[in-house]
């Protein structure tokens, strides 16, 4: 898949993301893609509503990916992410088979917003190094607008 096609796709993953966090939701949303198809629904948190604390936005589109291809992995499948993965995300992605994970807002940015699961890395076995090897940060133009008005929600 080209950049161009990736960035679309984020562009749609951040305007999703805006209108879960209008709904009272969370600033993440995650989808998986393989080739230049789009294979999951825009997947955003679901703790909350289904008391599963694995329900996080990039699990449940690989979980949606995975039921809709009636497989148990994703191997080559790229995850985008409008905020970068925490500890078991990235786990669940590499477990799974993702190649790559594209990120619109870094862990960094997100923990400025006051997302801040860096420490949750080394739990999952997911070091800087291996980090590396999978991310890549796409920005997008409204990328830090669904934790701005996330943050506006809780203020």
């Amino acid at each position: 898949m080209n950049t161009s096609v990736f960035q679309n796709v984020m562009d749609e993953a951040v305007r999703k993301c805006l209108a879960h966090v209008q709904a009272g939701g969370l600033p993440f949303v995650g989808v998986v893609v393989d080739g230049a198809e789009v294979i999951s629904g825009f997947g955003v948190n679901r703790v909350r509503e289904t008391r599963d604390h694995t329900a996080h936005a990039e699990v449940v589109a690989m979980r949606d990916a995975m039921a809709s291809r009636g497989r148990t992995e994703l191997s080559g499948a790229t995850l985008l992410a409008t905020g970068e993965p925490c500890g078991l995300c990235y786990r669940f992605a590499l477990d799974h088979g993702i190649e790559s994970i594209h990120v619109a807002v870094d862990r960094d940015e997100a923990a400025a917003w006051g997302f801040d699961y860096r420490a949750s890395y080394p739990a999952f076995g997911i070091s800087d190094t291996r980090r590396a090897e999978v991310y890549h940060h796409l920005p997008t133009e409204h990328g830090l607008e669904p934790f701005a008005r996330y943050r506006q929600t809780i203020i």
